[in-house]
């Protein structure tokens, strides 16, 4: 899983049936792939079937093994996802020590983080979506965006469920919709990362499609539109409104 993947994480733990239990930390029920403190190691590995992780690595840097176990790719707008990163970095200001956010510069983040390749944790947007969309003819890889799981959850949520084998009755489609709802995670004190994020700054921000608008400038919005224009290119569904 990757852009925008903390609603659709919980989304698909429960979908699955919570099979590590009810859940208490959502990190620690679907944990990162690449987790390397002792406590979240351990309790990876204890995880009983069916497990389930998230990621935003390139698809080229996960483990060959990987090859044929079920991926769901969502992808986001780069223009809302510019504004969400920058917030990321705010809020997980402890783990970053970005000096650029802290002083809320925005126009030096966008130029010397996100859209600096060498810089930015994910590499540029279009070429992170880009070499994932190359996979797209895999069996056992699912395409989503955040835009259309915004705009339809249900209509995705059947989606998922297909491509995941499971049978959504209708109480396990209004359970799951339930907990993956945007008002119920920010909530939730076990989905709202309450236990690293600020207080007074909401890992859960907003889960809206055109954040953006009003607060990037020409500049910024047409350097991204050129990024759209290979990824759709390449096959993928981008659209920023």
């Amino acid at each position: 899983v990757s852009t925008q993947s903390t609603g659709l994480q919980n989304m698909v733990y429960h979908l699955m049936g919570c099979p590590g239990g009810p859940v208490t930390q959502l990190d620690m029920q679907v944990p990162w792939l690449q987790c390397t403190s002792p406590d979240k190691v351990a309790a990876r590995d204890a995880m009983p079937s069916p497990r389930i992780f998230k990621t935003h690595d390139y698809y080229s840097w996960l483990p060959p093994h990987w090859a044929d176990k079920k991926i769901i790719y969502c992808c986001r707008n780069p223009k809302d996802w510019v504004m969400s990163y920058y917030s990321h970095i705010d809020t997980l200001g402890k783990f970053y020590l970005c000096d650029t956010v802290q002083r809320g510069d925005f126009a030096e983040y966008f130029s010397k983080i996100a859209r600096d390749g060498k810089v930015c944790e994910m590499g540029l947007w279009e070429e992170h979506a880009i070499e994932w969309l190359a996979q797209k003819g895999a069996k056992n890889i699912l395409f989503l965006t955040f835009e259309d799981l915004v705009e339809d959850t249900e209509r995705e949520l059947k989606r998922i469920a297909e491509f995941l084998g499971v049978e959504l009755t209708e109480e396990l489609k209004d359970r799951v919709l339930y907990e993956g709802k945007f008002e119920t995670m920010q909530k939730n004190d076990a989905t709202n990362y309450s236990w690293i994020a600020k207080k007074d700054k909401p890992f859960i921000r907003k889960g809206k499609v055109g954040g953006w608008i009003g607060q990037l400038t020409e500049g910024q919005s047409a350097e991204l539109d050129v990024a759209v224009e290979k990824v759709r290119t390449a096959g993928g569904k981008i659209r920023c409104t």
